[in-house]
């Protein structure tokens, strides 16, 4: 039994972010219950541990730790999925003032066994915790006092994640990753220059630099970690830890290293109110997968998907003439009002947003009235606040239960109770070494910058990149098309589908919904349907691409026969195949094959087959000399043949 425990992950989750970046939302509740997207970040952790790999967790709270307690017994008593695996302690102290003390804190009470994962619970992620352990457990094998391996996501230079925190310079061994400098650094400081010292360069016969890492507060650590806190006290941080190991790596007899997440890992931390908007969007656009609202994840949430990113829960009641553009979320016994416009915004349970009311990049939490005529920009409102007619509110945010009076106009507050009670205050500029969500950063031209969830910034598009080519890295990548937007909406519903076996009319009314959301022309929605199908990422790393391929036209059979019906919607099909054939890698050389599988289905006929081949050869396609496409065609010329012989 105790062999067992010890072949079991732990990961570390400190509950506390030790700084008033998300002040007065938190000033008096933590931050685990601060709801991103309608769901509380504890639940995000815990989820995305559980489907990581780890089965136990030590959460380590020090402020309002009952509030803690009492969150985590109550999904206990719900036997919500990850209590079922994961075995959740809870370990509190009111005396800890920095990581450093919680750290200090976990080595005296012994209950780390061996190797360990640290993060924070603003940490948003989909890794394979267990995967990057065992990756870490490997360079330890290799260098005895590797203390801790940094997690890193590779992103554009210029993307919002990064820029709205400091971010940071990172120079390593290129053949080992053993991190040889660390600097954070501000974007818009005079100073550009970073100073790289002369012996890590002599030293070693290659050295990366990175300038694009974005950080999420996930560390990979060795048994040694806890003590290296407990020895030195002035290790406050994980800066100080990393400055630390660094300056005094022969002393300690410790080193870092680093990893670079791949492919469509994501992992990000939500530092300031900032991030907090960039990442809830990323959220709804589903870069978080499987950690979706619409995925299963998160206890089954009823939300009703109504394209284009909107959501809506499924007790919600909407006017007639409301509007929900894109990006929106309303939860449970809410009312949206006549002539209201919604955008970019969260709306949370119990709320009412009374007539012509504008609401954009904006998140109003549980219980809260706004009445008529209010236009609200950029903000965030919190539990209970009452709003009343006629208000402009731009990049304010407003603590629980305050009430902002008729005809206010206000941009760039920060409103902690009621206005009458003169207990408001205007965002100000940030002193802190981390940057806070107020942080007023001069353009240089002596004007005074907005404040708060900035206008431009909640207008762009989410940018989270999954890999880090120069095309993503481009400062002005063209922002995707409905073209492109309603093919991955496809993809994300027949993947969802196909995973959870939803019946295929559900998920026609899904692609109908998405079809008519982008205007999307009929013939495209037969080509894009069938991409989406030879597109899902379960082909990616399927070890047999054609057994899946043929579970997949076996189980969307339904799917296919709705819109695959006429001579048109046959060569949309095909013409869907070359495309899918030419730029799917797991599809090469396999045109045949996959031509053969859709023939065998009856959703392709042998006349179109023969018109479509034709037009491969005029237009000289890719695929027309494949030999599994030459040898399909052989063979059906012979079968039509012998057909017509023995008639």
């Amino acid at each position: 039994m105790d062999g067992d425990k010890e072949n079991v992950v732990q990961a570390v989750v400190i509950m506390d972010t030790f700084n008033s970046n998300l002040n007065p939302i938190c000033a008096d509740k933590p931050t685990g219950l601060l709801a991103l997207a309608g769901v509380p970040l504890i639940d995000y952790v815990l989820e995305s541990l559980v489907a990581g790999g780890v089965g136990e967790v030590i959460l380590f709270s020090c402020q309002e730790p009952s509030k803690v307690r009492e969150y985590v017994k109550k999904r206990k008593g719900e036997k919500v999925p990850w209590t079922f695996t994961l075995d959740v302690q809870i370990l509190s102290s009111e005396t800890c003032q920095t990581m450093g003390d919680v750290m200090r804190e976990i080595d005296a009470a012994g209950l780390i066994r061996g190797y360990f994962i640290l993060l924070n619970v603003n940490t948003i992620t989909n890794v394979n915790f267990a995967q990057l352990l065992e990756q870490h457990k490997q360079t330890c094998k290799k260098d005895k006092g590797a203390a801790m391996t940094l997690v890193y996501k590779e992103v554009a230079w210029d993307h919002p994640l990064i820029s709205n925190n400091n971010p940071i310079f990172v120079a390593a061994d290129g053949n080992t990753n053993k991190i040889l400098l660390y600097q954070k650094y501000k974007i818009k400081c005079r100073d550009n220059t970073l100073s790289l010292p002369l012996e890590s360069v002599l030293h070693h016969s290659e050295v990366k630099l990175h300038h694009n890492l974005l950080d999420a507060n996930i560390a990979l650590c060795s048994p040694s970690v806890p003590p290296l806190f407990s020895d030195n006290f002035d290790f406050q941080n994980r800066n100080d830890f990393i400055h630390g190991i660094l300056i005094n790596e022969d002393i300690l007899a410790s080193s870092l290293y680093y990893t670079l997440l791949k492919g469509n890992q994501y992992a990000a931390a939500v530092t300031n109110w900032k991030t907090y908007h960039i990442i809830c969007l990323d959220v709804l656009h589903r870069w978080v997968h499987p950690l979706s609202i619409e995925t299963g994840s998160f206890y089954q949430n009823s939300y009703i998907f109504m394209g284009k990113h909107n959501y809506i829960k499924t007790n919600s009641v909407l006017s007639r003439s409301c509007s929900l553009i894109e990006d929106v979320i309303i939860g449970s016994e809410s009312h949206i009002s006549d002539m209201s416009s919604l955008r970019k915004s969260i709306i949370g349970d119990k709320s009412l947003i009374g007539k012509n009311v504008t609401l954009q990049g904006s998140h109003i939490m549980n219980n809260v009235v706004v009445k008529d005529n209010c236009k609200i920009i950029n903000s965030f409102i919190d539990d209970g606040c009452i709003i009343e007619d006629n208000c402009i509110l731009e990049g304010v945010i407003i603590a629980c239960g305050a009430k902002v009076n008729t005809d206010s106009k206000l941009k760039g507050n920060i409103i902690e109770k009621s206005l009458n009670d003169k207990n408001e205050k205007t965002l100000s500029k940030s002193t802190s070494e981390s940057g806070t969500e107020w942080e007023n950063e001069s353009s240089g031209d002596g004007d005074e910058e907005f404040v708060g969830f900035e206008k431009q910034w909640s207008d762009s598009e989410s940018c989270y990149s999954s890999d880090s080519s120069a095309e993503s890295s481009l400062p002005n990548s063209p922002v995707p098309d409905d073209i492109n937007i309603f093919l991955q909406e496809v993809i994300d519903s027949l993947a969802r589908g196909y995973e959870e076996k939803l019946k295929c009319d559900y998920l026609i009314l899904e692609i109908n919904s998405s079809r008519y959301a982008y205007n999307i022309q009929l013939n495209e929605v037969n080509f894009f349907v069938v991409r989406a199908l030879l597109s899902l990422p379960i082909l990616v790393d399927s070890k047999n691409v054609l057994v899946t391929v043929k579970d997949i036209l076996k189980f969307f059979h339904p799917v296919l026969s709705n819109y695959i019906k006429t001579k048109s919607s046959t060569m949309d099909c095909l013409r869907a195949v070359e495309d899918s054939c030419i730029k799917n890698e797991w599809l090469n050389d396999k045109a045949g094959q996959v031509i053969h599988l859709l023939y065998n289905a009856d959703v392709i006929d042998e006349d179109s087959l023969l018109e479509w081949y034709e037009d491969l050869k005029e237009e000289e396609s890719e695929i027309v000399n494949q030999t599994s496409l030459v040898k399909f065609f052989e063979w059906l010329n012979q079968a039509s043949e012998e057909s017509d012989e023995s008639e």
